[in-house]
């Protein structure tokens, strides 16, 4: 069996001859802005973000609006090109690889005023002012939670 790994892809965009990451698939965690690769924090509403160089790679680092008080990992990447059969090979590892976390149910984040608030076909969580309150849910009210705190209809 493969092993499950590098399974985040983000863009890197050159602009005035500069590098940056921009994400747009990290949940709650998400920069809101360019991040650039010359270390140099980046501060949006959703916290401050920056990029560090290591050996043979690059490291996200973050510290999340009313959840961190220091610097964390987000992800390690690497910067170089990769071919689209490799954006396949991912997305088919993230699809049918047993291991893989993100195809075990539905997930729904979005981010909020005073944090950000996630759905799972098994919890609510919402995050407010940095304080978490998770609380169990039936799936059978899934659809009914997606519709109040989303917006979401998923049809018949």
């Amino acid at each position: 069996m493969e092993c499950l790994c590098k399974t985040h892809a983000a863009i890197k965009l050159t602009y005035e001859n500069r590098d940056y990451l921009v994400d747009t698939g990290f949940g709650g965690n998400l920069p809101l802005a360019p991040v650039p690769f010359s270390g140099e924090s980046v501060e949006t509403s959703n916290g401050k973000f920056r990029i560090r160089s290591r050996e043979d790679d690059f490291i996200l680092e973050m510290i999340v609006r009313h959840k961190d008080d220091d610097w964390r990992t987000g992800y390690a990447f690497s910067p170089d090109p990769v071919e689209i059969s490799s954006w396949n090979e991912l997305r088919d590892q993230l699809i049918d690889e047993e291991r893989s976390p993100f195809n075990k149910q539905l997930l729904i984040t979005q981010l909020t005023k005073e944090g950000n608030k996630t759905l799972t076909g098994k919890t609510f969580t919402q995050w407010a002012n940095g304080e978490s309150k998770k609380e169990e849910i039936r799936e059978e009210n899934f659809n009914h939670l997606a519709k109040i705190h989303f917006g979401i209809v998923f049809s018949d």
